[in-house]
């Protein structure tokens, strides 16, 4: 398995995320198990880092 960056990568925009989603369709049913099992561990790694980029709404009622 190939090393993983560890430079920092800017949250996807939607239209980036959407085509990628496309060509991700074409090439899934290509792909063996640990090549899922690595794709999977990537989208789950880069949807943590786009929810940490999200800003944070904090209710000030408390």
């Amino acid at each position: 398995m190939p090393a993983r960056s560890t430079r920092p990568i800017a949250p996807l925009s939607d239209a980036q995320a959407e085509t990628l989603r496309l060509q991700l369709l074409e090439i899934i049913p290509r792909l063996r198990r640990h090549h899922l099992l690595d794709l999977a561990d990537a989208l789950h790694d880069a949807a943590r880092e786009r929810r940490g980029a999200e800003p944070r709404h904090f209710d000030l009622r408390v």
